[in-house]
């Protein structure tokens, strides 16, 4: 896999497929280093109602580096639900497992939603 990876937030995805001009900017800027852990890529196709949409979604992560869960992501993806869930915070699977696996990698992520995040320690921002 390569060094210095941006991993990219589904709402980064869902946001270009939609023309937005930002994210289609922002995407351009990392084309080559451009990662996703396997959730986002779960996240998309969920949303792929169509056999087009599908294709353009495959065809997205064809061109980006894909990280899987592993051991040490799952690890961490717990430790994040363990301590930051509580009566007034929830956080949702995937995005205890996308801050998991950029914990894991140290590769920074791209995402328009910082506040599903941005209280998670260890976790770096792009941008």
């Amino acid at each position: 896999m390569a060094k210095n990876l941006i991993i990219v937030d589904s709402c980064v995805l869902i946001k270009a497929f939609r023309k937005d001009v930002i994210a289609i900017n922002d995407l351009k800027g990392i084309i080559d280093i451009t990662a996703y852990s396997v959730i986002t890529q779960l996240e998309l196709l969920i949303g792929a109602n169509t056999p087009q949409k599908k294709e353009a979604v495959n065809t997205i992560f064809e061109s980006y580096y894909g990280i899987p869960l592993n051991p040490s992501i799952s690890v961490k993806a717990i430790e994040i639900m363990r301590k930051y869930v509580n009566g007034q915070r929830i956080v949702s699977v995937p995005d205890c497992l996308i801050a998991a696996t950029s914990i894991t990698t140290s590769y920074p992520l791209l995402t328009y939603n910082k506040k599903d995040f941005d209280f998670i320690e260890g976790i770096i921002f792009y941008k």
